[in-house]
């Protein structure tokens, strides 16, 4: 399971997932999307969080859950940039420099409205050192689903990566779903034990 992390975009990851662009959504809600991706050798599960809160504290707490980040702006609206701006420097300080990250600017499709520009975008993805891609969501398809494998690409070589480092040092390599389960059975252990 890939946990990847997003704000206030349910219109890039209902496009990924469905493949349909369906543009009204309540933007104060928080979404939790589930997406399994057919692989040859095993199945990729992926848990999308798409929160409507920024605050400094929710921000921490989600950023620490992920294992990937889509930073997505909108190319008419200097204020969603300047967000992914606060968001990297927040990333970068709780997850480090080689976090799965991919960069989008969106609306690239309504060019007279544009007031972030090229060089802006080229600066924060070089920042991040993280692929930037430029797309219209509204527009189709295929530059969501390419950024979405970019990410993927990324996501499996920091998992094959983190599970040799621990094959060297001699840790038995352990899943967070592994370890979930481990408390899980403890908790329950008690809580049986609790009643007789």
């Amino acid at each position: 399971i890939f946990r990847v992390f997003m704000i206030k975009r349910a219109t890039f990851t209902v496009r990924y997932i469905t493949k349909r662009y369906i543009g009204d959504y309540d933007r104060n809600k928080e979404m939790m999307y589930t997406y399994k991706i057919s692989a040859p050798k095993e199945d990729i599960n992926l848990e999308i969080l798409d929160t409507a809160q920024n605050t400094q504290e929710v921000c921490n707490k989600h950023i620490k859950w992920g294992d990937g980040f889509v930073f997505i702006y909108s190319v008419t609206d200097v204020d969603s940039f300047r967000e992914a701006c606060r968001l990297k420097d927040i990333i970068l300080k709780l997850k480090g420099s080689e976090t799965p990250i991919v960069l989008i600017a969106n609306k690239c499709d309504m060019l007279s409205a544009r007031c972030v520009t090229e060089d802006d975008g080229a600066s924060l993805a070089a920042q991040l050192d993280c692929p930037k891609f430029d797309l219209s969501v509204a527009e189709g398809y295929q530059g969501v689903s390419e950024a979405m494998e970019e990410l993927l690409i990324q996501l499996k070589r920091n998992f094959v990566k983190n599970l040799t480092a621990s094959a060297q040092s001699g840790e038995k390599p352990r899943s967070k779903l592994f370890n979930m389960r481990k408390v899980l059975k403890k908790r329950i252990g008690r809580s049986h034990s609790d009643t007789f």
